[in-house]
């Protein structure tokens, strides 16, 4: 527009020259010149400022739906979700070992150590444990011998307690027989005397009785008198044979009786005697199990397996160095990365676990990566008079092949989401008694002021609840 001006102007100029006489002084001309660069200067804004149309005099904002969202910012680094630091715990040579940034799956060998010495003592160990099968096999087949010796020793009790007693039955009846024999005897030889005695009273009354006569019935008493004596003398002597039988058959039974006893209890006590040395046995083996299943506890002492997929992240010892107990030989970490960040306490109450999080590498600044939030600390750190406090996020799997263990992060948490909402510039509000006011833009000159109840806000929105419709100008500053 200027450039439109000066050369109309200076058309208008030269027309004018054709027709002046230059017959003008060195003053005057002058004087014109001096005019001209005044209205060349003004005349251009003149111009503008009397064809311009006046402008609006305030900066508005159209009120319009959105989302606001509330985050708050922070930087962090890459850690692992375990790490772990591990000793031997016996002195022996490394026979294997990863080395510092080794990958690893779990169960996998971090590291080994000689263990040729609690291998003999495994051997050992074995053999005691064979042994003690043997001894308990031994002791069971002495106790199966006690049993049978047991039970003929039962058999041959029962056996000669009936033949004693049948012996001490036979002798009793012997004894009977004899007395009852000698008692017969006698009564015979009585019976003999008496007829021997009536005969010889016949005899000596008979009339016809001779002295030959009277003299053999005299000898048959005499000769029946000497027969009484005769079997008083055999009965008693065969009745004392009979009753010394008899006595030694019941001698012999109580014998028979206490040998079987005796003979009896020895069996019980064998019996108990093998019992418990299968008894002993048994805590034998047991023993040697024991002392089997230490040895191979301790041959588990001898290397470390991995708890979980991850790297090596230091070693301490070489292939051939004797490791030592009490200096940590190797530390391992986690493939599991997570993200620790430091939120700043004026921040932290609004962080909640669960709430999501975009996050960037500076490895990687193109790419945003998302996850959670999985742990705030309750205890606070100090550094330089900031307080501050962990949050621990948890990556979402897809990012997990860009992590690296110590990357640096940009971490954006998001601690508040409002979506379809109402909303304006954070700035257009004001306070006034305690409510919170906009002023509404009706036309060019007549502004109302409208009380809001107002809801979340970020840096730069707020959100309008009420008081407010879709369309509604607002006035944000006056120009």
């Amino acid at each position: 527009m200027l450039n439109i001006i000066n050369k109309e102007y200076l058309k208008n100029q030269n027309l004018q020259k054709r027709s002046r006489i230059y017959n003008y002084s060195n003053s005057f001309y002058f004087t014109t010149l001096i005019i001209f660069l005044i209205l060349l200067t003004f005349l251009p804004s003149f111009f503008l400022f009397g064809c311009k149309k006046e402008e609006n005099k305030y900066e508005t904002f159209t009120v319009a739906r959105g989302n606001i969202v509330t985050q708050v910012t922070s930087t962090g680094n890459v850690y692992s979700s375990e790490e772990k630091k591990y000793s031997v715990l016996t002195s022996a040579k490394v026979i294997d070992i990863l080395q510092k940034g080794d990958s690893f799956k779990k169960d996998d060998i971090l590291i080994k150590i000689d263990d040729s010495k609690v291998r003999l003592y495994i051997s050992q160990a074995e053999q005691n444990l064979k042994l003690a099968e043997e001894s308990i096999n031994i002791a069971k087949i002495n106790y199966q011998s006690a049993l049978d010796s047991n039970h003929v020793a039962i058999q041959l009790a029962e056996s000669s307690n009936n033949l004693a007693e049948i012996t001490v039955q036979n002798a009793f009846q012997a004894l009977d027989s004899a007395n009852s024999l000698g008692m017969a005897n006698i009564e015979a030889a009585n019976q003999a005397i008496k007829n021997a005695n009536y005969y010889l009273e016949k005899v000596k009354d008979s009339a016809f009785a001779t002295d030959l006569t009277e003299a053999q019935a005299e000898t048959n008493v005499s000769t029946a008198e000497k027969a009484l004596e005769q079997a008083k003398k055999s009965a008693k002597v065969q009745s004392v044979q009979a009753e010394s039988a008899y006595n030694q058959a019941l001698a012999n039974q109580s014998i028979t009786y206490w040998n079987n006893l005796n003979n009896l209890e020895k069996a019980q006590t064998q019996i108990k005697l093998m019992a418990k040395n299968i008894a002993q046995s048994q805590i034998q083996l047991e023993l040697a199990k024991i002392n089997l299943e230490l040895a191979k506890l301790d041959l588990d002492n001898f290397f470390i397996t991995a708890p979980f997929d991850g790297f090596v992240k230091d070693v301490s010892f070489s292939v051939g160095e004797t490791a030592s107990p009490g200096v940590p030989a190797i530390s391992i970490v986690s493939s599991d990365f997570i993200i620790k960040s430091d939120i700043n306490e004026t921040d932290i109450v609004k962080i909640k676990v669960g709430q999501e999080v975009e996050f960037t590498l500076d490895a990687y600044p193109d790419k945003v990566f998302y996850g959670k939030v999985d742990k705030i600390s309750p205890v606070s750190k100090n550094t330089a008079g900031i307080i501050t406090f962990e949050v621990t996020i948890k990556p979402e799997k897809e990012a997990f092949e860009f992590l690296q263990y110590g990357f640096s992060v940009n971490v954006t948490i998001t601690v508040s989401k409002n979506e379809n909402v109402l909303y304006v510039p954070i700035q257009a509000v004001y306070e006034e008694n305690g409510k919170n006011f906009v002023d509404v833009l009706k036309d060019e000159n007549n502004i109302i002021k409208t009380e809001v109840i107002t809801g979340a806000s970020d840096y730069d929105y707020i959100e309008i609840k009420s008081g407010l419709s879709e369309g509604n100008i607002i006035i944000l500053t006056t120009k």
